[in-house]
């Protein structure tokens, strides 16, 4: 499984702006309901939020992964941002964060979104890689980097 199997350019973007986790998940599912017609704003955005409230999806050094399952969905699809200002996540690690990639899955996907996570978990383990992304400038920029470093790591 690699990370851009479920990213596409128009759910990248960089250097948004954004004062909470809160905002941060409304902005995310706004992105995503934008350029997916079959998933609803408000229905994703509350499961976001259900999803948090089991456990923070701060991943650590900088990173979340928010993810959540929607029925009707025929594929796993993933959107990524990065922060001008990094936000408190309530990451286990105690640092905020800027870097976020979050996933939307088909309620019957278990195994897929398992691998799903772990890939992008491993990833952004690497610190190069937190990195580089945090160093890009635009959207088109952002997207390149993801695919140039998800090919160099398989």
């Amino acid at each position: 499984m690699k990370v851009t199997d479920v990213l596409q350019p128009a759910l990248t973007r960089a250097n948004l702006t954004s004062s909470s986790k809160k905002t941060t998940l409304e902005a995310l599912a706004g992105l995503i309901a934008d350029q997916l017609a079959e998933i609803d704003e408000e229905l994703l955005f509350s499961n976001f939020i259900s999803r948090e409230r089991l456990g923070s999806t701060g991943f650590g050094d900088g990173v979340a992964i928010p993810h959540c399952r929607l029925p009707g969905l025929r594929r796993i699809h993933g959107a990524l941002i990065t922060l001008t200002d990094p936000i408190d996540f309530d990451s286990a690690d105690q640092q905020p964060v800027d870097v976020i990639f979050a996933l939307v899955v088909p309620e019957e996907k278990n195994d897929e979104h398992l691998a799903t996570l772990a890939a992008i978990a491993g990833l952004f383990s690497a610190a190069t890689t937190r990195q580089q992304l945090r160093r890009c400038d635009d959207d088109q920029q952002l997207y390149e980097a993801v695919l140039e470093l998800d090919g160099a790591a398989h």
